[in-house]
């Protein structure tokens, strides 16, 4: 069978049919990978600054998750709003000092894909924030046992 890369996709809707295909034939790991390059390719949207786009990618990642997860498209209606007034830096920084993960969190580490996560954005970037930001998202991953360096790149 020619199960086909979704890497290779630019197009979303193909993307959600692929998707579909593979959830209906049990195929996890690739339904899985198609979430993660629509995510992908929502950031490349958002090319503003290296922040930008990885806040992006990462949210559509969380709201592909959530999507999947109850059946029905879902998006994080406060934190768009929120990134809306104040900025994907405003927002990551706000997210670090509250004592929950970011969305997506465990379903992200679970499929390898901690790099996504808020936490890894903020240590990727982190001379854009605050010392105290940068050591809460550090003790977050820490907690969760994702190692810095795996994530932070």
């Amino acid at each position: 069978m020619n199960i086909p890369d979704p890497q290779t996709f630019t197009d979303p809707d193909k993307l959600r049919k692929l998707m579909a295909n593979a959830v209906r034939l049990g195929y996890d790991d690739l339904a899985f990978q198609c979430k993660m390059r629509i995510a992908e390719l929502v950031g490349a949207a958002h090319n503003e600054n290296d922040i930008e786009r990885e806040f992006w990618t990462g949210l559509a990642a969380a709201e592909e998750l959530r999507t999947a997860d109850n059946g029905r498209v879902t998006r994080l209606v406060k934190v768009r709003a929120k990134h809306k007034r104040v900025g994907a830096e405003k927002v990551l920084s706000d997210q670090m000092m509250e004592e929950a993960l970011s969305d997506g969190f465990d379903k992200l580490v679970e499929h390898g894909r901690g790099d996504l996560t808020g936490e890894a954005i903020v240590m990727r970037h982190e001379d854009s924030f605050s010392v105290d930001v940068v050591n809460a998202a550090r003790k977050k991953l820490m907690d969760k046992g994702v190692a810095v360096a795996d994530v932070a790149g």
